[in-house]
């Protein structure tokens, strides 16, 4: 692989990885536990992530196939996992391109920053115009219906000639990102009472890296900063050629640098935020996909030049969610156009189309309580996705020859003890993380009434898994 080549590999990984790990998910959890939580992430990335990771992108270069077809070649009857894959990533992007509408809205919002008095109420009930409770499910937000066809226009552009549009509009975007992330983290630095908030967000605490739920925690937060289980590394591994520990050591340490300097400006806002405010950090911390425009907000209207500052803060949030989005997005065009022998443009619109067809469940009334319970259940389609991955890789494939191919271009040979790994460690660690993750919805998992919680959440994990069962397994990839 030239210079060029293996950069936009790297991009368009870290991009991905970026845009669908919530980005809120590090600061929140090392707040809670421990300002030492890089430490067990760290541990974690290196275990379970990159492992994984560089079984997504070998299979994607050894195989050459898309998702689908990748795993037919193992065993036809596995092309369901390739199905699996996708519909997940079609979940995860049609609800993804619902809250980059949200900021496509606080955009315009912040010409006069029309929350300011109330940010809370502003969000649900002007934009989200949401119900109490689960009623009003033929009524729908106007605003965000028309952001969201705005939202679906922007992802039709990276996506719609396939990895060629991907590359350059994430190449275009990309140094905007890093330019907003760096003016943020140096204003956040400058503002009042912004190191008391850092200070919370660093302060070590010994003990609790004793606490075995800071460790599930970080094994679990391994996995949905990635990028993986969705499609996507694997299209792109198709793209690449050798270098597969180095590549994926560098998205997973761009992934966790990036994250550092979000809980940074995080916690810079916060400390601000507090102090103008007489109230606790505590008070004001969030992980939800409301946070964003109930807490962080209510900050904006005290910088120089609020309306600057909002735009400037709601694009730079937006570039995540039109990674996230597009890179699901990508993956299923992928699948699309290499199954089914059309083009990445009819591809494009048609993955769009029922993109925003779906959405629509996340902008009626109590659409963004639906939205909660997937985002939360989803957490088991990826487990689930991940452990048949691993099975069929590591037990049903010549795990040897992969491992061998993994050690081609790579001055640490590292294949066998991947192989070890893929087919032991990796699919016991998996199966622990989905039984505390299941003990723990079992125990305490209701904040909404069970018929829902059955419906969009039960049933968000139970219905992608029977329809991939049901796909043709026949093989029919046309490279």
């Amino acid at each position: 692989m030239n210079n060029n080549s293996r950069f936009f590999f790297i991009l368009l990984a870290v991009a991905a990885s970026i845009g669908i790990g919530n980005i809120w998910i590090y600061p929140y959890i090392s707040y809670k536990t421990t300002g030492l939580f890089f430490i067990p992430y760290l541990a974690a990335l290196i275990i379970l992530g990159v492992p994984l990771l560089m079984l997504e992108f070998t299979i994607g270069q050894y195989f050459n196939k898309n998702a689908v077809d990748l795993f037919a070649s193992i065993r036809k009857r596995f092309s369901s996992i390739g199905w699996l894959m996708v519909f997940n990533a079609f979940i995860v992007m049609s609800f993804y391109a619902v809250i980059l509408s949200w900021h496509i809205i606080y955009i315009f919002a912040s010409f006069g920053l029309q929350w300011k008095n109330d940010a809370k109420s502003y969000f649900f009930s002007n934009v989200l115009q949401a119900s109490e409770g689960f009623n009003g499910f033929t009524q729908f937000s106007l605003p965000v219906f028309i952001a969201l066809i705005l939202a679906w226009l922007l992802i039709f552009i990276y996506i719609r000639k396939g990895y060629e549009s991907m590359k350059k509009s994430i190449l275009a975007t990309f140094p905007i990102l890093i330019v907003l992330l760096l003016a943020f983290f140096v204003h956040s630095l400058t503002l009042d009472n912004a190191l008391p908030g850092i200070y919370s967000f660093l302060k070590p605490d010994l003990k609790s890296l004793l606490d075995l739920s800071v460790w599930s925690s970080s094994f679990s937060l391994a996995i949905l900063s990635l990028g993986i289980s969705f499609g996507i590394m694997h299209a792109i591994g198709r793209k690449g050629k050798g270098f597969i520990l180095g590549n994926s050591l560098s998205v997973a340490v761009f992934e966790s640098v990036i994250g550092i300097a979000i809980g940074l400006i995080l916690f810079g806002f916060l400390g601000f935020l507090g102090m103008k405010q007489g109230i606790g950090i505590d008070r004001l911390i969030g992980i939800g996909f409301d946070f964003p425009f109930t807490a962080l907000a209510q900050a904006l209207p005290f910088f120089y030049k609020p309306a600057l500052a909002s735009i400037l803060f709601f694009i730079f949030l937006s570039i995540f969610f039109v990674f996230g989005a597009a890179s699901l997005a990508y993956a299923i065009t992928h699948v699309l156009v290499h199954k089914f022998r059309t083009k990445h443009a009819n591809a494009a619109i048609i993955v769009a189309g029922f993109g925003f067809l779906f959405g629509l469940l996340f902008i009626i009334k109590p659409g963004f309580y639906i939205m909660d319970i997937m985002g939360h259940f989803i957490f088991y389609n990826i487990i689930i996705a991940l452990l048949l991955e691993a099975v069929a890789v590591g037990w049903f494939s010549d795990s040897e020859r992969l491992a061998a191919f993994i050690n081609q271009e790579s001055i640490i040979k590292t294949g066998k003890l991947w192989r070890f790994f893929i087919r032991y460690l990796i699919p016991a660690m998996l199966l622990l993380l989905l039984f505390i993750r299941l003990k723990s919805d079992i125990l305490s998992y209701n904040k909404y009434p069970l018929p829902y919680v059955l419906i969009f959440g039960i049933g968000i994990v139970a219905i992608p898994l029977i329809a991939a069962l049901m796909m043709p397994q026949k093989i029919l990839d046309r490279k």
